[in-house]
């Protein structure tokens, strides 16, 4: 008979000041070209003790502002990542396009936004305008403004971006942009939000891009998605990551009270409750979808292990193989309980890898 074993803690509140060695700042597009008129900022930030020479390029969703996203790029920066949300044309939502007949219509939407080639009737994109050309322009721009941080690293040459250090990510709209990328750029890894929402009602499949094979393998590649998405359905949102393949080897994996790895899944989803009641398509990486500086937490454990667990592949039978543990309530305002069989010890360690508490457990 396996013992289980119940542990509740108490977790003394403790001043964290988790973001204190990062540094924000924005950039407007018209610094990086006089040309440009977008009225919009990109959101820069930065860890200035702490390096590890990649860069976290985010694109937010329909509408959105790179200042909505403030929480998951400082998160990003936190574990040494250069961050960008970037600032681009957003605002053509792209679900509503699979009601067409046009079995390419999600091709053409992608490729023009994302390089500029006039394609698509249902935007207005030009090169300059596309989402190449801005990481580009502002790359350049911030390597000759601020030399002495590097930011030249991610370009092989002043016109070509070294995709290899760059990891591509996206909420919703945003994550089907991250995954296009991939599909022409082997990128480190591409991190979705919510989305790709490419899928074809009228067809009933995923998008035609989403189904072609990539330079970057879904070995790199990780989703998180909620259950209850109120802008598209989960179901479809399956579907595509199907379509995209990344279900071959990994199985969809709840993060709901269970500590990383998460079964080394690459396709994760989640069915808690946002701190905003009913906003589960923006909880995925920013908790509630205004300008913020901080965030829902209780999905912290879930952004880091898709930035820095290593590069595997999940197996589908791997979740029998490991005990349940299971972590409750979650969220939680301070106290809380462990259950699973084995438990030797407990440590909880903060985001910037202090240890804040730890216990042996007696037998």
């Amino acid at each position: 008979m396996k013992e289980k074993i119940k542990i509740t803690i108490l977790l003394l509140a403790i001043n964290l000041n988790l973001f204190s060695q990062l540094q924000t700042f924005y950039v407007s597009p018209n610094q990086t070209d006089p040309n440009y008129t977008t009225q919009d900022s990109n959101y820069i930030a930065r860890n200035t003790s702490t390096q590890i020479d990649k860069l976290f390029l985010f694109f937010g969703g329909s509408f959105s502002s790179p200042g909505n996203y403030k929480f998951i790029c400082k998160v990003a920066a936190n574990l040494g990542y250069n961050a960008i949300s970037l600032c681009y044309p957003n605002s053509v939502p792209v679900y509503p396009l699979g009601s067409t007949a046009d079995s390419l219509v999600f091709d053409k939407f992608r490729q023009e936004i994302c390089f500029g080639t006039p394609q698509s009737i249902f935007v207005s994109v030009d090169t300059l305008n596309s989402i190449y050309t801005r990481i580009l322009k502002l790359i350049q721009y911030l390597s000759v403004t601020y030399p002495s941080q590097n930011w030249e690293q991610y370009l092989l040459s002043p016109t070509t971006l070294d995709w290899s250090k760059i990891v591509v990510s996206g909420h919703s709209q945003g994550s089907g942009h991250s995954a296009y990328l991939a599909k022409f750029f082997q990128v480190e890894r591409n991190v979705m939000f919510s989305g790709p929402n490419d899928y074809s009602s009228h067809y009933n499949r995923s998008a035609h891009w989403l189904r072609q094979a990539g330079v970057t393998p879904t070995s790199k590649q990780f989703v998180f998605l909620h259950l209850r998405d109120e802008a598209v359905p989960f179901s479809q949102q399956f579907e595509n990551i199907s379509g995209m393949g990344m279900l071959q080897t990994n199985d969809t994996n709840i993060i709901d009270n269970v500590l990383p790895p998460y079964s080394n899944s690459h396709c994760l989803y989640s069915n808690i409750e946002p701190s905003v009641s009913g906003k589960y398509h923006s909880s995925t990486c920013v908790g509630i979808y205004t300008p913020m500086d901080s965030g829902d937490t209780v999905f912290l454990p879930v952004w880091q292990y898709m930035l820095t667990t290593s590069v595997t592949t999940g197996t589908i039978n791997l979740k029998a193989e490991i005990p349940e543990t299971r972590i409750y309530p979650n969220p939680t305002t301070g106290i809380f309980a462990i259950e699973g069989e084995i438990i030797k010890s407990v440590e909880i360690i903060n985001i910037t890898g202090q240890t804040v508490y730890k216990i042996k457990v007696k037998r």
